[in-house]
């Protein structure tokens, strides 16, 4: 019976993240070319400090080398990663008085999405008008149901994944928060539609 990408991909993170905390430079090299310009971009949807995100990349990097040994297993690299960043840069921008509250997320951080040249090849397919449409409509959501969003569509996280990056209680939380996120952009849509 053929795998599924998802368990071959639960596969190859685990056996990677083996052999990164037994000591292997080859899977800690694979480890930071693969995610920190994933790090990086998703780092950018809070701050625009460029070299804040570089520092925080590169001590999670030099604090993953120093204590892997110590570290958990993981079944998902990414998501692990796009966790810790997360909080570093939350800690930092708190740190440095730019984000008084953790609790005060949705107002001051910086949550903004540009999209892939994959979605603008998609979009091209689409006319003009509903192109439009749909930026119109996505910037009416809240920060953190851009933030849900992206992690769903654009990094194709699981919700349990998302619940846990965006430091949620419960599972179902990330997923309305999403789906409550879609029903803006079908209504949004539909209606800037019907003003044309």
């Amino acid at each position: 019976m053929p795998k599924n990408n998802s368990s071959v991909q639960v596969q190859d993170d685990t056996a990677i993240w083996l052999a990164f905390k037994s000591g292997s430079e080859l899977a800690f090299d694979y480890i930071y070319d693969t995610y920190f310009s994933k790090l990086y971009n998703y780092s950018l949807r809070f701050t625009t400090d460029t070299d804040l995100i570089k520092d925080c990349i590169q001590n999670l990097y030099v604090e993953l080398w120093r204590r892997k040994e110590n570290l958990a297993d993981v079944q998902s690299i990414k998501f692990y990663l796009y966790k810790c960043i997360r909080h570093r840069i939350i800690q930092e921008l708190t740190k440095n008085n730019k984000l008084v509250h953790e609790e005060d997320l949705e107002e001051h951080y910086n949550f903004e999405v540009s999209f892939s040249h994959e979605f603008h090849l998609i979009t091209r397919q689409i006319s003009e008008e509903n192109q439009a449409r749909l930026l119109k409509a996505f910037e009416l959501l809240t920060k953190r149901q851009k933030e849900a969003v992206f992690l769903r569509y654009y990094d194709n996280l699981e919700y349990q994944e998302i619940a846990s990056i965006m430091q949620m209680k419960e599972v179902k939380y990330a997923r309305t928060l999403v789906y409550r996120a879609l029903d803006v952009l079908k209504a949004s849509i539909r209606k800037l539609a019907s003003v044309e």
